[in-house]
């Protein structure tokens, strides 16, 4: 009974220590934007862009990835959002990206998404 109660938790130790890193290349534009994935279930990233964010929305399951993250100080306007599909090495997600970069005023990139997992 304790072997079993050892292996479990050792497969949990494996498991959660072995973080995700996203890494996506936005089309026309020149910096990637990262993040890790969160280790637990309904927990949200902390993203790698050029103005202060939070992440609202967040998924990468069923061979879908959705990130939708708002400006920190006008929660009502989006700074980030990617979705994308799991394309056939189950490490890649290609699909599109929408981003503002406006400082005071807004400035909407959109195109072609491509997110690695590792």
């Amino acid at each position: 009974m304790n072997r079993v109660f050892l292996f479990l938790f050792l497969i949990q130790l494996t498991t959660t220590a072995v973080a995700q890193k996203v890494n996506c290349v936005l089309q026309g534009l020149k910096d990637p934007i990262s993040f890790t994935v969160p280790s637990k279930a309904g927990k949200l990233p902390q993203v790698d862009f050029p103005y202060p964010v939070k992440v609202t929305l967040f998924s990468l399951r069923s061979k879908n990835l959705f990130l939708m993250a708002m400006d920190n100080d006008d929660s009502s306007r989006p700074r980030l959002m990617i979705s994308a599909q799991a394309h056939k090495d189950k490490e890649t997600y290609k699909g599109q990206f929408m981003t503002d970069y406006g400082g005071n005023q807004i400035q909407i990139d959109n195109g072609r998404a491509s997110c690695k997992v590792k």
